[in-house]
This record gives C-alpha cells, sequence and structure tokens, in this order.
C-alpha cells in the first residue's frame, strides 16, 4: 500500500505545533456518554511512531463509525482539526477527515507506535532512549501539574486555572495552545462592552447554556450554542459557530465563573432575548475561555430576574422576552404533532400559570422539557426568557434560551406559595388566553355538552375549543386500529402489496412492515347530553389503558379486544374538545375531536366548582 503515515504527527501536535492534513491510522474506539444524550466516540490514533489515545471525533462524523466508514486499522487524513486540553492530556477533535484506506483493506497496525505521554512536551517511551524524534537533548524542567480535570463521560471541567488556553488559528482550519492568558486583555464589566473592544476581556457566570442546534440552507450546512453570562454590572448573551462548538461546548458548565478574552460584538436582537443589553458577543478564532478560581468567583453574582406580573403582560407587545415567576395552577397533556414548516415531529404542553394579580396566562412547554413537566403539586415557576404572544390573546412559550426554574429559593417564589396555598387556589381569576373567543384553546372555557353541541354553526368554522367532565358511553369497535407507514414522521395507512411489502402513497416508499395506529371513536356524556368524539392515537390508548402495538394483534380476537373496551366504557375524564363544522353529503355537521384527556383530579376539579359558585354569587 502506498499510503504513509505523518510520522512525528501526533509529538508535534502534542506540544503545541501545526501539522497541515495529517494522515493517522486509526487503530480502534470507543463511545463516550455526552451531555444531553450527545454521544461522542474517542478514537486511538496513530501516526506509526506514537498512537494517542484522546483523539475525539466531532459529532457530526458519528455517524462514520457505526454506518462503517471508518473501522480498526483504516487509515484517514486529517482535514481539519483543532487540540484542547485536558488534566494531563492534549485532546484532538477532528472536525473533518477522508478515509484513505478502509480498515479491512489494510488489515494491520502499521510500524510499532507507543503511547504518547506528555511530560514537559516531550514522549514518554520514545525511542532512542525516551529522547523524543533522536534529539540529544533532554528536558530537565520540573513538569508542571496541569490545573483541569477530565471526567469518566469525556466532557471538560474547569478546576481553576489552566496553564494554557486554547486559542484558535485565524489562517487554518485548527487551533492550538498559546501561552495567551487574561492578562493579554483588559478586563472590563458587562455594561461597557462595544464593537470596538475586540481586544477586552470580560468575567462572568454562566447563568444559561443552550442545546446544540443545526441549520441548513442554500450556503451550507452549521451548528451553533449560545450561553448567557452575567457580573454585577449586567448580563450578555455570547454565541459560538461551528468549530466553536466542538471547542467550547463540553468545557463551559452552567453557573461556573469564566475569564472570556476577545470576542466580536453587534446590536442585540431583542426578539430572542431578554436580557438587558444594547450588544451580543460571540466566539472568534481568537476567543480563549479560562476557568475561574473559586475565591475569584465569590463576587459573581448568580442568576437575576426582573420578574413582570401576569396582569400587566396584557399590555405587552408580541414578541417580548420577559422573566415570570407564578403558580402552576394546571397542566395540560403532552401533545405530539408534526409541524408545517419544516415537517419535524415536535411535542408541546400547555400549563397555566397565575400569580396574584388573580389572572392567568397559558405557558407552552417544548420537547424533552415538555415530557419531563410532570408535577402536580401546584409548584410555583419562575422563568427567565420567555417569549410573549398576541395569537387571539395573550400567552407564553418557551424558547432555547429561556430558563425554567421550579421551587426556586428566592423571595417572591415563597411569597407566592404562602399567597396561593393561603387563598390564591380559591379566588377567581381572569384569563388573558380567555381572549381568543372560540381559537387556540389552550384555556378553553367549560361547559355542558349541550351548551357546547348547540353552538351557531357558523362560529365553528374555524374550529372552537371547550372543557367538560364526561363519562365514555359507547365505543366502536369498527376501524379502531389501521396499519400505517412504519416511517418515523409519518402515520398514513399503507396498502397490502401481496408481496410482502406495504406501500405508503405519501412517502411514495415500500417497506416490509408497518405500525399500528388507533383512531377511536366515543360516545362521551354528561347530564346535559352526549357526542360522538374521536380520539386519537394517544388519548385512545389512555381510554383503552393500552398500547396499539399490543391492541393492533387482538383487533382479530373478537372476544378479547371486545373486552378491553367493555373495561373503558364509564370511566370519567375531563376533557378538552375541538369542535368544527364540516360539510358531510351536502351538510352541515360539528365534528368533535378529543385534544386533552385526563383523569379526574377530584380535589382540583372540587376546587373549580367552589370558584365558580363564589363567582356566580358575588
Amino acid at each position: 500500500m502506498d499510503i504513509k503515515l505523518s510520522t512525528g504527527a501526533v509529538a508535534t501536535l502534542m506540544k503545541g505545533g501545526e501539522v497541515d492534513k495529517p494522515v493517522f491510522q486509526i487503530l480502534g474506539f470507543k463511545k463516550i456518554a455526552g451531555q444531553g444524550g450527545n454521544d461522542r466516540f474517542r478514537l486511538n490514533i496513530s501516526d506509526g511512531l506514537h498512537s494517542h489515545t484522546f483523539a475525539m471525533l466531532a459529532t457530526q462524523l458519528n455517524h462514520m463509525i457505526p454506518e462503517g466508514e471508518l473501522d480498526n486499522n483504516c487509515i484517514i487524513r486529517a482535514e481539519k482539526l483543532i487540540s484542547n486540553a485536558v488534566s494531563e492530556k492534549r485532546v484532538l477533535i477532528i472536525l473533518d477527515l477522508t478515509v484513505l484506506a478502509k480498515g479491512n483493506a489494510v488489515g494491520v497496525k502499521l510500524g510499532n507506535p507507543v503511547q504518547y505521554a506528555e511530560q514537559n512536551g516531550n514522549a514518554a517511551g520514545a525511542v532512542n532512549g525516551g529522547k523524543p524524534n533522536g534529539s540529544d537533548q533532554t528536558d530537565t524542567k520540573p513538569a508542571v501539574k496541569p490545573e483541569f480535570t477530565a471526567k469518566p463521560s469525556g466532557a471538560f471541567y474547569g478546576q481553576g486555572k489552566p496553564t494554557s488556553v486554547l486559542k484558535t488559528s485565524p489562517h487554518k482550519n485548527n487551533a492550538s495552545f498559546s501561552g495567551m492568558n487574561a492578562s493579554d486583555c483588559v478586563t472590563i464589566p458587562i455594561r461597557d462592552i462595544t464593537p470596538y473592544g475586540s481586544k477586552s476581556a470580560i468575567k462572568a457566570r454562566v447563568t444559561n447554556k443552550s442545546v446544540v442546534r443545526t441549520w441548513s440552507n442554500s450556503r451550507g450546512d452549521g451548528k451553533l450554542f449560545s450561553i448567557d453570562l452575567l457580573d454585577d454590572s449586567g448580563e450578555v448573551r455570547m454565541t459560538g459557530f461551528n468549530t466553536a462548538v466542538d471547542a467550547f461546548y463540553d468545557l463551559i458548565k452552567v453557573n461556573e465563573v469564566y475569564t472570556f478574552s476577545k470576542f466580536s460584538a453587534k446590536p442585540a436582537n431583542k426578539q430572542f432575548t431578554s436580557l438587558n443589553h444594547e450588544y451580543e458577543i460571540s466566539f472568534v478564532n481568537d476567543t480563549s475561555v479560562i476557568p475561574c478560581m473559586d475565591t475569584d468567583s465569590d463576587s459573581i453574582p448568580t442568576l437575576s430576574f426582573q420578574f413582570m406580573e401576569i396582569a400587566f403582560i396584557e399590555s405587552c407587545e408580541n414578541n417580548k422576552m420577559i422573566d415570570v415567576v407564578a403558580v402552576c395552577k394546571s397542566r395540560g397533556d403532552v401533545h405530539a404533532f408534526t409541524s408545517k414548516t419544516t415537517n419535524k415531529d415536535l411535542k408541546k404542553r400547555e400549563v397555566t400559570l397565575v400569580d396574584r394579580t388573580n389572572t392567568e396566562i397559558v405557558l407552552t412547554l417544548w420537547g424533552k422539557q415538555a415530557e419531563d413537566f410532570e408535577d402536580d403539586t401546584n409548584p410555583v415557576i419562575a422563568v427567565k426568557g420567555v417569549k410573549v404572544s398576541d395569537f387571539g390573546g395573550k400567552s407564553l412559550s418557551m424558547m432555547n434560551s429561556s430558563v425554567m426554574m421550579i421551587n426556586p429559593d428566592i423571595p417572591e417564589a415563597h411569597i407566592l406559595r404562602g399567597w396561593y396555598d393561603n387563598e390564591g387556589m380559591n379566588v377567581p381569576t381572569k384569563s388573558l388566553v380567555q381572549q381568543r373567543g372560540s381559537g387556540g384553546g389552550a384555556n378553553a372555557p367549560w361547559k355542558m355538552v349541550r351548551e357546547a353541541s348547540t353552538v351557531d354553526p357558523s362560529s365553528a368554522e374555524s374550529g372552537y375549543y371547550f372543557r367538560s367532565k364526561v363519562t365514555i358511553l359507547a365505543i366502536k369497535r369498527e376501524n379502531a386500529l389501521y396499519k400505517a407507514c412504519p416511517e418515523e414522521r409519518c402515520n398514513k395507512k399503507v396498502m397490502d402489496c401481496n408481496n410482502g411489502m406495504w406501500r405508503c402513497e405519501k412517502c411514495n416508499k415500500e417497506h416490509p412492515d408497518f405500525k399500528w395506529r388507533l383512531i377511536l371513536h366515543a360516545c362521551f356524556g354528561d347530564s346535559s347530553d352526549s357526542i360522538w368524539a374521536t380520539c386519537f392515537q394517544e388519548h385512545g390508548e389512555l381510554v383503552l389503558d393500552s398500547k396499539s402495538d399490543v391492541l393492533g394483534p387482538l383487533n382479530e380476537e373478537q372476544d378479547a379486544f371486545d373486552g378491553i373496551i367493555k373495561k373503558a366504557v364509564f370511566k370519567s375524564y375531563t376533557a378538552k374538545f375541538r369542535a368544527k363544522m364540516e360539510v358531510y353529503n351536502n351538510e352541515n355537521r360539528l365534528k368533535y375531536t378529543v385534544m386533552e384527556l385526563n383523569p379526574i383530579n377530584y380535589g382540583e376539579y372540587a376546587q373549580k366548582l367552589l370558584a365558580e359558585i363564589k363567582e356566580n354569587v358575588a
């Protein structure tokens, strides 16, 4: 094989030098669990002379290992790489690579590499009696104990001042270490940040760190993350793009204090941040980040809020970012749907907040935060940087940069806790969402079934929402389940091709399998009347107390399936319905769909009835 490894490249890179597109052999790899489910792969690379077990694969290249593009003994050329320092090791992060030869074609380990060990920049165990690369000189300086430590998860944790700082090169697509530190820049307070202080430094506490987000457009692909920084003069948002994500994301920890040297500044986009600063800053090629000693961190404050009472949100402009502290009066179910604009599967949960102004508003939680919020104890919630919406009324929505704290240890939360427990839970409230009338339904009004079913049809053309306490009176067995496309983002019905395959017309694909989906038609009633409504997947599973993949095979066994339906009938729930006018056989009729379904919380329901009685008596 005519491919040659870049002999000596490992030692050069470990000493802070640069090597243009080095060629390595991969001797092995190990999966490392990362923060927020972002797993990483650690590589054991060799240049034929030395091997190095602390080379990390950038997350965007993770797919190359399970897909078999990278395997043991394969030869790669590192097109882009950066270096970082952790404990007694220097870590190489490979951002882009080209596979020159697959491992099964190479078959053997090239050369006789020994493990590189950093000892004052020299390789222990190297040839020529431990002198690197045949050097006749021996470095007798005592080793400096690094002040970074590495956790087993593979993430980097700052433990005091580092002996050197990551500094990216503006001229090459890699990064190296330099001896530069905070003394090379003038440290200023956050309030004094301007676009004209490119060589400034700030010492600040990280109060929030976003997840890594990606984008793809006509100009290419990319990724970014942002952090919120705080000192005793104010707050500012800092954003890192692409190589800065790989270099700094795992290094920076929430609630830790760092000195940030050299960055760019531009006017802040107030649609995406509630921080009270004229500018926002970004990582640049020469940005460095130095963790501060514990004694240096005492003077830096922790997370601060500028709370707005709910009653005043009514006059807020749309898209304004605000801070709110309130009691969670109730929570809805997790609702899964597909975005019409991005075609991505999303999940959300709506919770109702109330404060001492006796005003309530709906807050929308998204993704994992929506799934994890299961607290039914009416907790106090403090939210920083939540977005105001005025679609048919006022509501709030969490953003990627928002910070939510449950039962925070702050005076405002303690005052709210006492107010709600002693009087707030029994006081009638005004809802800022009820102004939507027939739209949205985040805080739909309570109605008896007859009242809801006799609504003027002209007002239901776009759909309206209502809540009721109802009992299931009957369930239609026919067509309760169907065979759906197995693709993650498609639930369309598939057709049997009679050749062992199932075809989805929407995806224009044939699949060897399918998934079962529920579309349950149930009769809901109260003392006034009854309606037939459709329960899709999750609500149908709740009604039948079983998963669709279990119910599917039972669909052919009439007695077993009928037994499940029999158990589900005559159970009571609190439900939110959507009613929408549709044309069927040239006639208008109301079609009802279950949007939320919850077992009755009798204590909460009794409080609702008491509040209504007091309001009517008053």
